[in-house]
């Protein structure tokens, strides 16, 4: 992980010699488009706060640390506010503190996205918690869509994975916690080069934030979040949004509830059988006695084969080299296993073959 931990940018690399002005008011926007976060069915503004350009400070904002531009050069954070929920944000908070703190040495830590600081403000109806973070430049469901065919180097894929299987030992196996949503865009990637976002706020002054007035009177913003193209592949990914995280302090913990996006869901989600962080404990002893089978006949074969479709794994992965793809799904294998004990450990799965940095030949 040396090679992969040189690449993180420090904190002072994002410091900007030069005062940022509060930027203007952009142009107003016609009533009737709906943006950024009117875009949800539920939304309703009196559960958000309405913030605006020049506040000391509506889901992500690109923030001045003013107190820290007292003391020297200015530094750029991002501030998440959250809804007037604020049982979910503590919860967010409590466990990000805690995944900051377990064990700062570990190779994973820093892989791993927690907050800076936090605040609260008081909005239209209630506070609001403030979650401050280092910025970062996007998502990975983003980040992809900047190579041809959305194809990322193979190289590049290897340093990725193996990054976030590291990052996801130190959750499971030092702070005892489970993410349960992660997704491509819980997936963070740091900016390549300190000038890209320098460049991005400057850019902020020759054209401000376009905006409308809602039909409460609160003021939406246009979202503003592609830093453009890429400098070069320096970024690293960080595992952030702690927001459903779980902890699960003792071995015999276990959760029940459903988790995980629909695509991502492990087999024990599915049947509500219950899941742990490594060596998972089932509610039930097997899938017929919660769902009143028979599944399996006496030799444990399933007995509705016809169900499963006729292809298989390895017919998707033709764009490895013989080699590669034999190291590839033997990756995939430690994976895809029906019974949780059985599947490889995020520690294991990062030290994979397939994983590791090629040997340059002498």
């Amino acid at each position: 992980m040396s090679t992969i931990r040189s690449f993180i940018p420090r904190s002072s690399a994002l410091l900007r010699k030069k005062s940022f002005p509060t930027p203007s008011p952009g142009l107003p926007l016609p009533p009737g488009i709906l943006i950024d976060e009117e875009i949800s069915p539920v939304y309703d503004s009196k559960y958000l706060y309405p913030a605006k350009p020049g506040e000391i400070l509506a889901d992500l904002w690109l923030a001045r640390d003013l107190q820290r531009q007292l003391q020297g050069p200015e530094s750029v954070v991002t501030v998440k506010i959250a809804t007037n929920n604020t049982s979910s944000a503590s919860h967010e908070c409590e466990i990000e503190e805690h995944i900051s703190t377990t064990d700062p040495s570990h190779c994973g830590r820093t892989l791993i996205g927690t907050l800076l600081d936090s605040f609260e403000v008081n909005g239209l109806e209630s506070s609001h918690y403030c979650l401050v973070y280092p910025p970062m430049r996007e998502p990975l469901s983003m980040y992809q869509r900047r190579f041809d065919d959305r194809k990322k180097p193979l190289p590049l894929v290897k340093t990725y994975i193996r990054a976030i299987f590291t990052g996801l030992d130190y959750l499971h196996k030092e702070c005892r916690t489970v993410h349960t949503d992660l997704k491509l865009e819980n997936i963070m990637v740091t900016f390549e080069d300190q000038t890209v976002l320098a460049d991005f706020m400057d850019s902020q002054l020759e054209k401000p934030i376009a905006f409308k007035i809602d039909s409460t009177e609160r003021p939406v913003y246009q979202p503003r979040n592609d830093f453009g193209p890429l400098k070069s592949l320096r970024s690293i990914p960080e595992i952030v949004d702690f927001g459903l995280a779980t902890r699960l302090d003792e071995d015999d913990d276990w959760g029940i509830w459903p988790i995980q996006p629909d695509h991502y869901r492990a087999p024990e989600v599915i049947l509500g059988i219950g899941w742990q962080i490594r060596e998972d404990r089932r509610v039930c002893e097997t899938a017929e006695e919660y769902f009143c089978g028979p599944f399996f006949d006496e030799k444990g074969h399933f007995l509705y084969e016809e169900l499963i479709p006729d292809r298989k794994l390895d017919d998707a992965v033709s764009f490895l080299e013989e080699e590669q793809k034999e190291m590839f799904l033997d990756l995939a294998e430690g994976m895809l296993v029906w019974h949780p004990n059985f599947r490889k450990t995020a520690g294991e799965l990062a030290g994979h073959p397939f994983l590791q940095p090629e040997q340059t030949k002498a």
